[in-house]
């Protein structure tokens, strides 16, 4: 078993919590306790901000040779790596992700993500504009300043990552608050940075609940951007919190991700294809495959397939290397599944597969569920449920599947599966959503930006170019080569 810091971090040092307040850290697929950690109260928020910006204003990390910056990064993902097994049994006992996804994926990929971000410091560049023959005019980027970042429980060290390494690679500082669900893993990359010598007060990271905590954290008049994922309500609120201080908003909000399949798509990656998007960590991914758009001529056979192939994924204890499903992570969260399903039910929509469901109330599992004959109209198919469910809906011609893609308030993400390359080009073009992935491919990859449509966010997640523009500013430099001056007033 892992050890965990149960402390914050800040400015360098772990310390308790001002009002000597803990949390209790929980196993969802069993009900154990994992760890009591300090809860941050809004003094301790401002302690880490205060921090933060005394690191940023007088301290050598926006001033630090970019090389160096980056080989800090560089080792950091070393840290990762040789830390893999922990961290990934970390998140898994944290929020019921099977230890096959965190070691596969979710571990590498946070070490990915600092790793590709390490060689960034030294790329960033200006411009020179061409004006007047007697001035130049340059644009310099400068690092933005102190970041609040907000991340969710569904990918806990991964979406730190995800926020982290642009953020540190541009020369900024930082207050990162984890959710109080999964603050461990978190915890533990504090150590990591501290070991590779991040400077104090760079790195911060306050462990609280998002009412007080992260409420304290965004309306600092001390932070200068705030970068939040999460759900779409939530992002209403940081934008209201941005107001004080006219601060900086990149926000992740999450999506309804359509996957669209034509009678000539290559059926048997549809059904792998269909079944990883909704169903991989229960579908508790912002870009979840949760509805099935597919060609009339084709939803019978293709949904006979998903259906057989559903019923032998193996769902258990998340730390098994051999079941593909464990749980969603909270009970809270449980029962709002369980209410989007028994609303499927009363408006119509037909059960074709779920399973048993534990009476145990210690545990979060929760079988993978499809509904067909569902319409563009009910909750299901409109409202991110965050979970196991997909929804099949049917079109006849290729303007109907582009009107249902498009008939929902989310654009994160779509899928687009068929034979036809000139098809699939052009009906991308006409899917309002940040990313199109043509008959699979839609990895998660640090230089390959994330865009949001309609109430999927604001702003660019990774890349390189848009993490320079989210996270840096930039100045003009108007520089007169004249000897003469202008005559005015005279």
């Amino acid at each position: 078993m892992p050890t965990w810091p149960n402390q914050l971090y800040i400015d360098g040092t772990w310390v308790d919590g001002a009002e000597g307040r803990t949390w209790t850290v929980v196993n969802p697929a069993n009900g154990s306790t994992l760890a009591e950690v300090a809860l941050a109260s809004p003094a301790d928020v401002d302690r880490a901000v205060r921090a933060a910006r005394q690191a940023f204003d007088e301290g050598p990390w926006p001033r630090l040779d970019p090389l160096e910056r980056g080989r800090m990064l560089f080792r950091l993902s070393e840290k990762i790596r040789a830390k893999i097994d922990e961290l990934a049994l970390t998140d898994t006992l944290n929020v019921g992700k099977p230890i096959r996804d965190t070691t596969g994926f979710d571990i590498p990929c946070a070490a990915d993500l600092f790793e590709s971000y390490a060689g960034l410091p030294d790329k960033i560049a200006g411009k020179c504009y061409g004006t007047l023959p007697d001035n130049v005019t340059m644009q310099f980027r400068e690092p933005m300043g102190v970041i609040a970042a907000i991340v969710p429980w569904n990918f806990p060290l991964t979406n730190a990552a995800i926020k982290l390494a642009p953020i540190l690679a541009c020369g900024n500082t930082v207050v990162l608050k984890p959710s109080e669900v999964s603050p461990l893993s978190a915890l533990m990359l504090a150590e990591l940075a501290h070991e590779v010598g991040i400077p104090a007060g760079v790195l911060n990271v306050i462990h609280g609940t998002g009412a007080e905590a992260g409420s304290a954290l965004v309306s600092h008049p001390s932070i200068d951007k705030i970068t939040f994922t999460g759900r779409h309500q939530t992002g209403v609120q940081m934008l209201e919190a941005a107001k004080i201080g006219m601060k900086g908003v990149m926000l992740e909000l999450g999506g309804k991700t359509p996957s669209l399949v034509f009678p000539d798509a290559p059926i048997d990656h549809v059904v792998n294809g269909v079944i990883t998007g909704i169903f991989y960590n229960l579908g508790q991914v912002c870009v979840a495959g949760s509805r099935l758009l597919v060609h009339e001529d084709l939803h019978d056979d293709l949904l006979e397939r998903i259906v057989a192939k559903v019923q032998n994924l193996r769902q258990g204890d998340p730390t098994d290397p051999s079941n593909h499903l464990g749980c969603l992570a909270t009970p809270q969260h449980l029962a709002t599944v369980d209410q989007f399903v028994e609303g499927a039910k009363h408006e119509g929509a037909r059960c074709v597969q779920t399973g048993k469901r534990s009476s145990d109330p210690r545990n979060c599992f929760y079988p993978p569920t499809i509904f067909d004959r569902v319409t563009s109209q009910m909750k299901i198919a409109r409202e991110e449920v965050f979970g196991p469910v997909l929804s099949v809906l049917t079109f006849r011609n290729e303007e109907e599947a582009v009107r249902l893609a498009n008939d929902c308030d989310f654009g994160l993400m779509a899928n687009l599966w068929t034979a036809d390359g000139t098809r699939a080009l052009r009906i991308a073009r006409h899917l309002k959503a940040g990313r199109v992935a043509i008959n699979g491919g839609g990895a998660l990859r640090p230089n390959v930006p994330v865009f949001g449509y309609k109430l999927s966010g604001i702003g660019a997640e990774l890349g390189y170019e848009e993490a320079a523009h989210e996270y840096m500013n930039s100045k003009a430099v108007i520089y007169s080569l004249g000897t003469e001056k202008s005559p005015w007033p005279e």
